[in-house]
């Protein structure tokens, strides 16, 4: 990716925007406070932006993690709340980390020929589910996400971290925490309601939950000639996103979340976003309960993307359809089971997929449920691309 400010320059990045219009029309170094309602009937105002409380964001981090609240001095309401959040959350990632994460770890050691790594993991209808994405792909250096939804904002004040803000966040996660996916109408719901804006809290939440420290977050925007850039007044950015620069304490990685909408007929809008796909390097990509999309005709142009970029695609059957797995192009291997989707999606039922898994001899088995089926039912595809 072209046109990253240094770290020096980070801190300028970091502006406080309006919740209620996009960061283009706040105009510059004006911080505006955005009304957001509150069950108290005064309401509550308070300022929502892309700085945290004294500055610094791994405190953030940890304390919307429920994982620390060392770094911020907070009252008895406060305190009473952010106990009940970190015990909530605490145990709803060891659900996760117990059914899903860690048997994705031990499943991908023990499938996944190393020679397939490349350095940026690509992981488009994600929501903001990073800890899927990290765990699949735990090598790559860089991570592009993309999802409906906002990039959204963290309040700038300490004490507007209320008992409602908590509940709001954790309501955020509960799919993700429970069945190990986001559902769309919830997140139209959840990531754009009075107390919670955006994606920017729970893509902080999966992080600091992963074991990493936050070290930055910049906004970012992609330009019409295809670069990726800082976010700022006086450039046209065509979409925008967020960048968040974190550390295991070895390397420091990042993951950039786009909020784009991935239809044929919003990209052809989109010239430089079109451009920067292009520009990408060979990637490692995973699609999970994307909702059938790349199986309608008006999503071919991700999925071609895909299929050009990727050294390696992880899929459930939710994502591109087996046919277009080209047999000289990829070594496909199959693991879990597959008879239909679930009745929502029932329409796109592959006949060729339920073949391959009745007829091979090298199906895998698979013990963790992904996508929209329960263990013993889901299914993965492993693409692997073949020499060029």
């Amino acid at each position: 990716m072209s046109g990253w400010v240094s770290k020096s320059g980070l801190a300028a990045s970091l502006c406080l925007i309006w919740c209620e219009v996009a960061p283009a029309q706040a105009p510059a170094g004006i911080a505006l406070a955005a009304h957001i309602s509150s069950h108290s009937p005064a309401g509550l105002q308070f300022l929502c932006g892309l700085q945290p409380p004294y500055g610094e964001w791994d405190p953030l981090a940890k304390f919307i993690a429920g994982i620390s609240s060392s770094g911020y001095s907070l009252d008895e309401d406060q305190r009473a709340a952010w106990n009940r959040h970190a015990a909530v959350t605490s145990a709803g990632w060891a659900n996760e980390q117990t059914r899903y994460l860690n048997r994705i770890d031990r499943w991908r050691n023990r499938t996944l020929d190393r020679r397939w790594e490349t350095d940026v993991a690509f992981y488009p209808f994600s929501g903001p589910d990073a800890a899927n994405v990290l765990s699949f792909f735990p090598g790559a250096h860089e991570y592009v996400m993309i999802g409906l939804e906002p990039v959204g904002c963290v309040p700038a004040g300490l004490a507007d971290y209320t008992p409602g803000y908590f509940s709001a966040l954790r309501r955020s996660l509960d799919a993700i925490l429970t069945i190990n996916y986001f559902r769309t109408n919830d997140m139209q719901r959840d990531f754009n309601a009075d107390n919670l804006r955006g994606v920017l809290p729970a893509l902080l939440f999966m992080i600091a939950r992963s074991g990493d420290s936050v070290i930055s977050v910049t906004p970012v925007t992609i330009t019409p000639w295809g670069s990726v850039e800082r976010r700022r007044d006086d450039l046209k950015g065509e979409t925008n996103g967020i960048s968040i620069q974190f550390s295991d304490g070895r390397q420091t990685r990042r993951i950039t979340y786009f909020s784009l909408n991935l239809q044929d007929s919003r990209l052809r809008r989109k010239p430089g976003t079109m451009k920067y796909f292009a520009s990408l390097p060979e990637t490692d990509t995973l699609v999970k309960s994307a909702s059938y999309l790349m199986h309608h005709a008006n999503f071919s142009t991700i999925r071609d993307v895909i299929l050009a970029k990727s050294r390696l695609v992880i899929e459930d059957d939710s994502g591109i359809p087996y046919r277009f797995f080209d047999q000289g192009t990829w070594d496909v291997r199959l693991h879990g089971a597959y008879s239909a989707p679930i009745d929502l999606f029932s329409t796109w039922r592959q006949d060729d997929l339920k073949l391959a898994f009745d007829s091979r001899t090298d199906v895998q088995p698979l013990d963790f449920a992904i996508g929209y089926r329960h263990l013993r039912e889901a299914n993965l595809l492993i693409a692997a691309r073949r020499s060029r």
